[in-house]
């Protein structure tokens, strides 16, 4: 099977580690990649933004199958530009609208009795701040379109809820993205991450993770893309799992077929759990950065096999999937600064593993010569495998200490609050 893998970040780096074992797949190309990709797999002179032209490409070059890794392209409408000349791991536009909109996502959720937190949605400064001053702190504050993972705000007083709406409705500061906010209440507990690879009729949940979003150690600072993750995750045990599948994945999957748009691909549910008790926080429409990097090396499974099944077929109805066992924790080495301004061309050095159980990640990394330079605010993550969580964890610093990167940072306290 001839594979092409769109995207450029650390969970595509994943993908394609991932893909790379398949026994399915016997050519595996990738654009645009990244300083971590064999040099000999990337694709030059395409634009995920031409449509025709990268029909084009994929007619002529005859790929078995396509697998989006970013958000915008699947947002865009690349599987519906594709789909008729090969088949795409990822939905169609109208169901990555799960995604690309925050108020269509929460109107699907409440139609079909997927439970989430109460919300109203603004396109105008004036309601929405009126709607606040009914509320409680902490409220919470989402731009309705996509903004790289920076467009939520937890305004813990009114004055922030204020200035995030402002910088949204008023000031344009994320463009499209932020002229219509939902305002919805804030919930209490525990996030966690369910990804689940779905072929229209089926989801097939992976192991539950736990993202950490903000820069710093104590969940201080900015909302970042993710500074690190782990699993496996203490709460979320067999009881919650089934509830997530029985009111979360089953319904989703469900009501996206009975709106008439079958969700082919990965269904990322950002959870809160308190209590015993399971809310979406959001929907995304492909895997999630950097949980990704942490689950596909526990993933026991060929998913060249998944990924070809769910674009193009059906999984056996007793099909189910198999991991290996133990604890996986990925740490993301960022350029000071981020999620803000920050330097690029910083040279990394000693980030090679010959072990099979510390994996290095490419994120915003490109070659030069011999070197690897960087070129994002999230450089690469470390992901280290363990018998359990404290061993897994204790790996990826020993090892991160002797990466070679000035002007770097990253979280001290991944996977703590588990061991806690």
């Amino acid at each position: 099977m001839k594979v092409l893998l769109l995207g450029s970040g650390g969970r595509e780096h994943a993908l394609y580690w991932k893909l790379r074992k398949s026994q399915r797949v016997s050519d595996l190309r990738a654009f645009p990649g990244n300083g971590g990709f064999p040099e000999d797999s990337l694709i030059a002179g395409l634009n995920l933004s031409d449509l025709p032209g990268l029909r084009r490409h994929v007619e002529q070059e005859r790929y078995d199958l396509v697998v989006v890794g970013p958000e915008d392209p699947l947002v865009n409408g690349i599987s519906d530009a594709l789909s008729s000349v090969c088949p795409v791991f990822g939905p169609r536009a109208a169901a990555a609208r799960l995604e690309g909109s925050k108020a269509f996502s929460k109107d699907f959720m409440e139609r079909h009795g997927i439970p989430t937190a109460a919300s109203r949605v603004f396109e105008a400064i004036g309601p929405a701040l009126e709607y606040c001053e009914g509320l409680e702190p902490p409220i919470v504050i989402k731009a309705d379109g996509l903004a790289q993972g920076k467009g939520v705000v937890v305004a813990m007083d009114r004055q922030e809820a204020e200035q995030a709406l402002r910088d949204r409705l008023e000031r344009d500061r994320f463009g499209e993205a932020g002229r219509r906010v939902v305002i919805e209440e804030f919930l209490p507990g525990e996030e966690a991450s369910v990804f689940a690879i779905c072929d229209g009729v089926r989801a097939l949940p992976l192991l539950a993770s736990q993202d950490h979003k903000r820069a710093f150690d104590g969940d201080q600072g900015p909302n970042t893309g993710g500074m690190g993750a782990y699993l496996p995750v203490p709460m979320m045990d067999a009881a919650v799992m089934q509830t997530v599948q029985e009111q979360v994945l089953d319904r989703a999957v469900a009501g996206m077929q009975a709106d008439g748009h079958e969700y082919r691909g990965l269904l990322y549910a950002g959870l809160m759990i308190h209590e015993g008790r399971v809310r979406v926080v959001e929907f995304n429409v492909r895997f999630g950065d950097p949980e990704t990097q942490a689950l596909l090396p526990l993933l026991n499974e060929d998913l060249g096999e998944l990924a070809q099944t769910a674009a193009s077929g059906r999984f056996a109805p007793n099909r189910t999937l198999n991991f290996h066992p133990g604890a996986a924790l990925v740490v993301v080495l960022a350029a000071d600064g981020y999620p803000g301004s920050y330097k690029k061309g910083i040279e990394l050095k000693n980030i090679d593993s010959a072990e099979s159980d510390i994996i290095f990640f490419h994120a915003g990394t490109r070659r030069e010569g011999g070197r690897i330079l960087s070129t994002g605010g999230r450089i690469l993550g470390l992901t280290a495998l363990g018998s359990g969580l404290r061993n897994a964890r204790e790996r990826a610093y020993a090892r991160l200490e002797k990466v070679v990167a000035p002007g770097t940072f990253y979280r001290k306290d991944i996977g703590v609050k588990a061991l806690q």
